[in-house]
């Protein structure tokens, strides 16, 4: 019999998902509100209405599509029904928009803190930008816990405060300024400008990417718990940015323009309403409120970036290193690739408005491709309305896109820079396991280092507004695509390593003992003697700590594959087999590891737990807790707990 594997416990609950998606849907007004004044002026309220039914249409969709993909519901796992590639090209896409999001987020944070001056020819807030995602980096690397509840507490501060400058302006909404979009009735360029003034602002929809991600990991039942993580959140930010859109156009022009002529509050536009409407105590309050929602949603941002790319790792579609995760269960370089590609932007573009520019194409392909290959997908029934939804929606995103694409040179020019970096970097990893000539490998090694070095030379000193970059860059990603296809085909199907395999014994156990093992130890020895003696059988647990949420429906972990299991697993095996006590193997990733242990004992009924003693530092303690003390307190009173080395 082959040891228990649990790749993934169900522990997220509506509350902890809702926060998440707060922390990207709430925290876009904190700039979309500025950057939409910046672009449309007083047509602004019509371009955030439509903004949000833009929202809720999304949102519906995804309600769908979390309940038929259950166990992942992101473009990367949903898409693979549909098309391998496709989910590759939208978790690429993913990567983009996650890469920037991080870095406007942060830039933004410090800006609605006030932080302003300039030292040694850069702004002092760029400073602080890239120390905060240093530092943000560094406290990840460890897989610290309490983010979640960190995240709730500030999400819930920031709807209390928006609730409370909303409330104080309804009075003066009357006052409401409003223009519309279209300003010559009959004339398409005039409709056409609208247009491209509603795509300009379209900046908050990767938050809806994420949840549906984790719905593998979401406390079933999966429907139930999405719904009340999405609904609630929609309603929320629908409601109150159509309130706030209207209080900033109630605002005198004096407070919205400067006298040249140029918008004000393009990056702090909430603090001019809070300022405004309640006052300047109060705008002080909330901008500290703001700033740490931004910096949460920074967080947010790098987690989703260094699990997306674990994802892909972990399927082989980019470099193996990857998907290696370091001592605290992080993977160590997929999240120094966060970090750097975020810091480096903000270097290249310090401004929100420029970041602006490299936002949107990310994420509107990402969410085009999950809705559209899931409403012509045949792998599951849809009803009528549900799949002419998603069809609908898919094709109103795909014009968006199309848009953006023509008119965001600097996105498009950073999308495909990130698509094609990710479809050379496949080829580099497959070639290594396809069944291929010697010159047939160099020859595709060699063709996609000339393709990556080409999207870099094209992106860094080709100027974006030109059409032929883009063009060519599509040409070498169609190359890409088929070229990965083709060794996809040529790679043998990989056999799965042998399991470890549980023992039966020479006799029937009257009780079990529960092993909670974390490394190595010869004190197997005595407590297989121990069990021996009373007739006792043996459950060796190993929980993998996974410091990072396991999106998608790829994330399975094999002991065979886990170093540390093995050893452990096999210093088990050995005295056990020479005793001939019943032994049983589980492995489990991911989750609390407090609280797995407890609900194996429980389920073994175990007798008597035995638990090492921790070789945890006191950094590592700090951001990771105690293991022991949390399983005392939780396990039964009849159940003996002995502590070794």
């Amino acid at each position: 019999m082959s040891a228990l594997i649990d790749t993934r416990p169900r522990d997220l609950r509506w509350y902890h998902a809702g926060p998440m998606l707060f922390g990207d849907l709430g925290t876009s007004r904190l700039y979309v509100l500025g950057l939409a004044f910046y672009f449309t002026r007083h047509a602004s309220l019509f371009h955030i209405f439509f903004v949000n039914i833009l929202l809720v249409l999304v949102g519906s969709c995804y309600l769908i599509i979390c309940r038929k993909f259950p166990e992942g519901g992101g473009v990367y796992s949903s898409a693979k029904s549909a098309s391998r590639v496709l989910a590759l090209v939208g978790g690429l896409m993913l990567c983009a928009d996650y890469t920037v999001t991080a870095a406007m987020s942060c830039l933004d944070a410090f800006r609605y803190l006030g932080v302003s001056g300039n030292f040694l020819g850069l702004r002092v807030e760029l400073y602080c930008t890239l120390g905060a995602i240093g530092l943000i980096g560094a406290v990840n690397w460890f897989g610290p816990k309490g983010m979640g509840l960190a995240a709730l507490c500030i999400a819930v501060a920031t709807v209390i405060l928006t609730i409370i400058i909303a409330s104080c302006a309804i009075p003066f909404l009357h006052h409401t300024r409003i223009e519309f979009p279209i300003s010559e009735r009959y004339s398409l360029s005039a409709y056409g400008d609208a247009w491209v003034g509603f795509t300009e602002i379209v900046l908050a929809l990767s938050g809806i990417e994420a949840i549906a991600n984790m719905t593998g990991i979401m406390v079933p039942p999966v429907r139930s718990t999405s719904k009340r993580s999405i609904i609630p959140v929609l309603g929320e930010v629908v409601i109150l940015n159509l309130l706030l859109g209207a209080a900033m156009n109630a605002l005198p022009d004096a407070k919205l323009i400067d006298p040249q002529g140029n918008p004000l509050g393009t990056d702090n536009m909430m603090n001019i309403l809070a300022e405004s409407y309640v006052g300047p105590t109060f705008a002080m309050l909330s901008a500290f409120i703001f700033g740490a929602l931004l910096l949460s949603a920074v967080n947010t941002a790098v987690t989703d970036l260094v699990a997306t790319q674990y994802m892909m790792a972990k399927d082989g579609e980019v470099p193996n290193i990857l998907a290696k995760l370091n001592r605290h269960g992080v993977p160590g370089l997929a999240l120094l690739v966060a970090m750097a590609i975020p810091a480096l932007l903000l270097v290249l573009f310090p401004d929100l408005t420029q970041l602006a520019g490299l936002y949107s194409v990310g994420v509107v392909a990402a969410i085009t491709i999950n809705l559209l290959s899931t409403a012509f997908t045949r792998q599951f029934d849809l009803i009528g309305w549900e799949r002419w939804l998603l069809g609908s929606v898919g094709i109103l995103m795909a014009g968006i896109l199309v848009t953006l694409l023509w008119n965001k040179p600097n996105a498009r020019a950073f999308s495909m820079a990130v698509l094609n970096l990710g479809l050379s970097a496949r080829i580099l990893t497959q070639v290594g396991r396809a069944q291929l000539t010697p010159q047939w490998r160099l020859g595709f090694r060699i063709f996609a280092i000339a393709s990556l070095l080409g999207q870099l030379a094209i992106t860094v000193f080709v100027p974006a507004e030109l059409i032929w970059p883009f063009v060519a860059s599509a040409v070498v990603a169609a190359t890409l695509i088929v070229a990965g296809k083709y060794l996809f085909n040529t790679i043998p199907n990989q056999d799965v390593p042998a399991q470890p395999e549980n023992l039966d014994g020479d006799y029937e156990p009257n009780d079990t003992y529960l092993v909670a093992a974390s490394h190595p130890t010869f004190q197997f020895d005595s407590v297989m003697t121990e069990a021996r003696n009373n007739k006792a059988g043996v459950t060796v647990l190993f929980v993998k700590e996974l410091a990072l949420p396991q999106m998608g429906s790829n994330s399975l972990h094999l002991p065979a594959e886990d170093a540390l299991a093995k050893d452990i697993f096999s210093h088990a095996e050995n005295p056990a087999r020479r005793l001939g006590v019943p032994l049983t193997l589980v492995y489990l990733a991911g989750g609390s590891v407090s609280e797995r242990i407890v609900s194996i004992a429980r389920d073994c009924k175990a007798t008597r737990l035995y638990m090492q003693l921790s070789k945890r530092t006191a950094v590592q303690r700090f951001f990771k807790g105690d293991v022991i003390g949390p399983v005392a307190e939780k396990i039964p009173p009849e159940m003996e707990l002995i502590i070794r080395g």
